[in-house]
């Protein structure tokens, strides 16, 4: 038998059956050795009076003692019947209260199993609420940056196509000039005319060329390529010459060992572009004497190397653990936004399963890009 919270009855019952079963089978062993002691004992009586009386007279004696027995049997029955059933009625108490204690038990450990079920299954959805608006933030946090990514690199740009376009913007004026002042001295002829017009179609021809380098230049990759790392590195070296030569600063470009990688040579042009524009700021901001950068290209093994060095001295070393988080800058708000580098790492470790770090040698900091291949 069960009952409704599923305890089995017979469970409590047994050990007070194995009681009585054990009781019983005592008292049947005793009363058994009672019958065989009795007999014995009666044999034993009738020899001894046998001896002193008369065999009648020792019938009547044995009836007596008989009868006398068996009384005192039936007393000792019925008080095992009695005790039985005592002892019965208490087991029978003694397991309902049992079971309606371990039932109550049983019923508060459901409800506080019930309670905690609640509990988790709340906290559950306040997390999974919890993880979708974290998931929100982060993708607008994203957006964010990239927005501000492209407003910087779109400021850079033009930074730097104002750089590219001044030498031949002054050429194109010196050229105008030159052929005014032939006009009005009536010195003007028609080779003089053809070899302005030429020298100055040169000169658009170059400007043009520039916008289409940088449209180019920033139109992101589509897909996965073979590509040479000089080429991409001088991609971005010419990008940004003018700028370096305008401020005199010297760079060189060291190739040991250049190899074909796979991957997306506009974005890796692009980090390196940001190398360089960072040193290039360092150096301006420190007022270096004599300032430096060299871009190396080797390898190790089955690996690519690239370092663009500077010689400004070297990155802070409080900055070390900060330098590719987002947002983190050394410069004045005005001249960058902290997003230069944390692109870079992305584009490098994410896009083209490399590795992107900076140390410092004795003359300045060095970013070390390793790729496979």
């Amino acid at each position: 038998m069960f009952n409704k919270d599923g305890i089995p009855f017979f469970v409590i019952m047994i050990p007070f059956l194995s009681i009585i079963f054990i009781a019983f089978f005592s008292i049947s062993y005793y009363m058994k050795i009672s019958d065989e002691g009795f007999e014995k004992e009666l044999k034993e009586y009738k020899i001894l009076y046998l001896k002193s009386n008369s065999a009648e007279t020792f019938s009547v004696v044995k009836k007596k003692r008989i009868k006398e027995y068996e009384e005192e049997k039936q007393k000792f029955i019925e008080f095992v019947e009695v005790l039985t059933i005592t002892i019965l009625v208490f087991m029978a108490l003694f397991t309902l209260l049992m079971t309606s204690i371990i039932n109550e038990t049983i019923k508060k450990y459901k409800k506080q199993v019930e309670t905690k079920e609640k509990k988790l299954q709340n906290l559950n959805k306040n997390l999974a609420l919890k993880v979708k608006q974290g998931i929100e933030e982060a993708k607008q946090k994203d957006k964010a940056i990239l927005q501000q990514s492209k407003l910087a690199r779109m400021g850079s740009m033009i930074s730097m196509i104002a750089h590219q376009w001044r030498q031949p913007l002054t050429e194109l004026s010196g050229i105008l000039m030159e052929l005014e002042t032939a006009t009005r001295f009536k010195k003007v002829n028609e080779e003089h005319i053809l070899n302005s017009i030429e020298k100055s179609d040169n000169m658009i021809e170059f400007m043009s060329k520039t916008i289409d380098d940088f449209r180019n230049f920033y139109k992101p990759d589509k897909k996965k390529e073979n590509f040479f790392l000089f080429d991409s590195c001088q991609k971005a070296i010419n990008l940004i010459d003018a700028t370096l030569e305008e401020n005199g600063i010297k760079y060189t470009i060291n190739v040991k060992k250049d190899r074909e990688i796979f991957g997306y040579p506009t974005e890796f042009s692009q980090v390196i572009l940001n190398l360089l524009t960072n040193a290039k700021d360092v150096l301006i901001e420190n007022n270096i004497n004599n300032p430096k950068i060299e871009v190396l290209i080797d390898k190790k093994n089955f690996n690519s190397i690239i370092e663009v060095k500077d010689n400004a001295g070297g990155i802070k070393e409080e900055n070390f653990e900060e330098i590719f988080d987002p947002y983190f800058s050394t410069k004045s708000s005005s001249k960058g936004t902290g997003l230069g580098l944390y692109i870079s790492k992305l584009i490098i470790e994410r896009n083209m399963g490399g590795e992107l770090s900076v140390y410092n040698d004795k003359d300045g900091a060095v970013f070390r890009i390793v790729l496979a291949g």
